[in-house]
């Protein structure tokens, strides 16, 4: 009579590793096999754990873990490289061994190992390795392939980790608009400007067309080593003819002339043609003799595709690009929404959602915010209109369209800290720094519920209104920075992407509010003209003290930063601007703490030495009494060795007295 086949228990998991049951060609096994057999399993059920529900988890084996499972390449130069890491752990209870690294694929010949991975690896139980892959592209191409590795884990003896890098591509950089101060008919008057790559791939220019008034003309200056960076003052080399390529991380240099036939205000604009996907036709804006007031904003707002049934958001921007004039902002509505766009009258700037006005002081700006709420999977289209008193756009329009998805949208979810620390701020938090410090930028914990990985766009919205700072070294990095050169509120912006182009319902704002500490904090910025590099010092004087301004001691400058005054306080120039290369205009900074009673002078010495000429000059000095704004001051500084007194400061009172008084040189010299 045949024996019923032997059973296992039916929860018992037995390692195959652990031994093994020859299988035998008998029909009938016999009864000493049979005897043994059952002996085996029963001292197996002993010996593993039990979790009290009949399941053995304990286990010899090796298991590979990997993180991560897929390498997603940021853009680099071609013939650059940069690297990657993966992070190989054993988690089993033996010994792993990893006995191949081989990229694969038709498409990954710009990945590698980097040099020095091992052939294979053997791992002890909870012990881990760092692996490498380089991506260094050869051609303007997308690259795809996978890192394959064989272990002795019985799950994963052959395990891919997927890598992959987009095609390099060009991106255009450039300044949004060039504007010349009134100038007195037949006068001659020019900017430098520059059209840059700032992508990882050469940027075919296709055109550069200039439209606008007659009075303006552009060159093409052409370096010759002997001008310092950036300033092309003998145009003896300039030419017409525009260029064809640019390659990565290099520029090139526009001279835009203005030459005047009345006192009138006159605009332009030069149009780029380029390879640049995201932007193939960038324009330049130019304004001259603008005392009027100047509206600048995006042409396009584009939402990308947002999900049905959800509500994407988008902020605005509207600058005033006159130095002097006041904007006023009449209307701000929908000509044409397709109904599914709106503008969040909550949002508007002044009294608009009154009817009534929004004024934009010169060179400030002022957001609102936009709304998509798609009904289908479709194109929509609308238009913006923007009512104000600039007097060569009274109607400024602006395209905004979306598209419609039946997918979910990704979140964004942007959070910051301060270089150096360690604790985090979200968007529910206000972020409080000091003046001069750098702000580290994290999207990384923005996800996409449908499970593609995202991309990041962050955006400055709003800065002090001297801050030549910009988010760095890219607005599509998952991490970048941000300078903060002076005290006032930052306002970030992180806008994701998913693998469908699907965009963030809402952006993720973070609010980054500088502020100065100590007893007194006085700054300096200048705006000065595009392509000349003008030079203003900052001055802080201990006038009961000091002999006159330069002082060797009680002066402080750039010639004596941190001097000792012997009282108990604790004075330094922070930052000085040196303007050897344009672009310059601050900041430039004094930190007076635990000042002790006295009277105290700012002032301001267009400085000879780094300037390339008399060029009128637009100064500004905020002063800072225990971490609060006491007063602004403005004045325009024409001509080097001018000096400009603007005003006293008295301790223990807290007081800011008005000088403003300017001179042709500095006091005593």
């Amino acid at each position: 009579m045949d024996s019923a086949p032997l059973r296992r228990p039916t929860d018992i998991t037995l390692p195959m590793d652990t031994f093994m049951i020859p299988i035998l060609r008998h029909s009938c096994p016999s009864g000493l096999t049979l005897l043994l057999s059952v002996f085996l399993s029963l001292a197996l059920f002993a010996c593993n754990d039990d979790q009290g529900n009949g399941t053995i988890t304990g286990t010899d084996a090796a298991t590979l873990t990997v993180n991560p499972t897929q390498l997603n390449f940021e853009q680099v130069a071609i013939d650059d490289s940069i690297a990657e890491l993966i992070v190989i752990e054993n988690t089993g209870a033996a010994t792993l061994t990893v006995d191949t690294f081989q990229i694969q694929g038709e498409n990954a010949s710009a990945f590698s190992l980097a040099e020095g991975t091992p052939s294979s690896l053997r791992l002890a139980p909870s012990e881990l390795a760092e692996i490498y892959v380089e991506y260094a592209p050869t051609a303007i191409a997308a690259s795809s392939g996978v890192l394959n590795m064989r272990s002795n884990d019985p799950s994963r003896q052959s395990f891919n980790v997927e890598l992959r890098a987009d095609a390099p591509s060009p991106q255009i950089f450039t300044p949004e608009i060039v504007t010349f101060a009134r100038t007195p008919e037949g006068s001659e008057d020019w900017r430098i400007t520059e059209i840059a790559n700032i992508g990882y791939a050469p940027l075919e220019i296709s055109s550069i067309v200039l439209d606008g008034h007659s009075d303006f003309s552009i060159t093409y200056p052409q370096p010759t080593g002997e001008e310092e960076e950036g300033q092309f003052p003998d145009r003896a080399n300039d030419t017409t003819v525009a260029p064809d390529v640019i390659l990565p991380g290099k520029s090139v240099m526009v001279r835009v002339i203005f030459l005047p036939t009345s006192s009138d205000f006159r605009t332009a604009e030069i149009t780029i043609e380029s390879n640049d996907e995201a932007s193939p036709r960038t324009k330049v804006l130019i304004s001259a003799n603008s005392d009027a007031p100047c509206l600048e904003v995006d042409e396009e707002i584009n939402f990308g595709q947002a999900s049905i049934d959800n509500i994407a958001r988008r902020t605005v921007t509207i600058t005033n690009c006159s130095a002097i004039a006041e904007l006023v902002i009449g209307k701000i509505e929908f000509e044409d929404d397709a109904g599914v766009f709106d503008v969040a009258e909550s949002s508007l700037p002044g009294n608009l959602s009154t009817d009534g006005v929004a004024n934009i002081g010169p060179r400030q700006s002022a957001n609102f915010v936009l709304t998509y709420a798609p009904l289908e999977e479709v194109l929509n289209e609308g238009v913006l209109k923007i009512t104000s008193n600039d007097a060569a756009r009274q109607n400024t329009y602006v395209d905004v369209i979306g598209q419609g998805s039946l997918l979910t949208c990704p979140n964004a979810r942007a959070r910051a800290r301060v270089q150096g620390t360690s604790r985090w701020f979200d968007a529910s938090e206000g972020i409080v720094a000091s003046p001069l410090a750098t702000i580290e930028l994290d999207g990384s914990l923005s996800d996409d519920p449908d499970g593609t990985q995202v991309t990041y766009e962050w955006s400055l919205r709003d800065k002090p209104l001297s801050a030549q700072t910009q988010i760095s070294p890219s607005i599509t990095s998952e991490s970048p920075t941000l300078w903060l050169p002076y005290a006032g509120r930052y306002v970030v912006e992180l806008t994701v992407y998913d693998g469908a182009g699907l965009t963030s319902c809402e952006p993720s704002e973070l609010f980054i509010d500088v502020v100065p500490g100590g007893d007194i904090w006085v700054e300096l910025a200048w705006e000065m003209p595009t392509g000349a590099g003008t030079d203003l010092d900052l001055h802080y004087l201990h006038t009961q003290n000091a002999d006159g301004w330069n002082d060797s001691n009680w002066d402080v400058y750039w010639s004596n930063r941190s001097p000792s005054w012997g009282d108990g306080s604790t004075v330094s120039l922070d930052h000085d601007d040196t303007c050897w290369t344009w672009p310059c205009g601050g900041p430039e900074n004094v930190n007076h703490d635990d000042a002790v009673a006295g009277s105290y002078a700012v002032g301001v010495y267009y400085f000879p030495g780094t300037s390339d000429g008399d060029y009128p000059t637009d100064a500004i000095i905020n002063i800072y009494l225990g971490g609060t704004l006491a007063q602004t001051f403005e004045r325009r500084m024409s001509n080097q060795e001018e000096f400009w007194h603007v005003a006293d400061i008295g301790i223990p009172e807290f007081s800011v007295t008005t000088v403003d008084e300017l001179t042709d040189r500095m006091p005593g010299r």
